[in-house]
């Protein structure tokens, strides 16, 4: 009997500790790793971009929907998302120092003025997307002016990255 109970007891356990370590990865799901890798590639850094304005769309209509009391703190997927999106700017970002610096070094080769409108975009994306990150670690700051700050910059974010993308090879 106490045999029986104790292998009913472990069996629980195990089919517990399988569905808990079953659900982990589903929570843990983020950005690929080898999208956050900066390449020189011009494929791989509009993909990258690509997807930062999926993301950042995501973070934006979650910024929107907050709540904008202190009842809750805030969702912690933004938070991932926000970082996911801010990450893959700067891959892209230094993808694109990465192709002047190996430009550069070979003699003959001018700078592309379009690929120097689109870093300049870039950059300011790069810049405008820190907010949401920045800011949800500012003690002192109303949970509302958070909110309004972070949605506005990261809609001028995703709307740089959108022109930079329209405007590359």
């Amino acid at each position: 009997m106490a045999r029986a109970c104790r292998s009913r007891v472990g069996l629980w356990l195990v089919t517990l500790g399988f569905l808990v370590g079953a659900a982990v990865p589903a929570r843990a799901q983020g950005v690929p790793a080898s999208m956050l890798v900066a390449s020189r590639d011009t494929a791989v850094i509009k993909s990258q971009l690509k997807l930062a304005v999926t993301l950042g769309s995501d973070v934006l209509a979650r910024l929107r929907a907050a709540p904008t009391d202190d009842s809750a703190p805030i969702d912690p997927v933004l938070l991932r998302r926000a970082r996911d999106t801010y990450a893959l700017i700067r891959a892209g970002r230094h993808g694109f120092e990465l192709e002047r610096e190996w430009n550069e070094g070979k003699k003959g080769i001018l700078p592309d003025p379009i690929k120097d409108l689109a870093f300049r975009r870039v950059d300011n994306a790069w810049n405008l997307s820190r907010t949401t990150v920045d800011l949800s670690s500012s003690l002192g700051i109303p949970r509302a002016e958070y909110l309004q700050r972070s949605a506005d910059d990261m809609s001028r974010a995703i709307q740089q990255l959108n022109q930079a993308l329209a405007i590359l090879p």
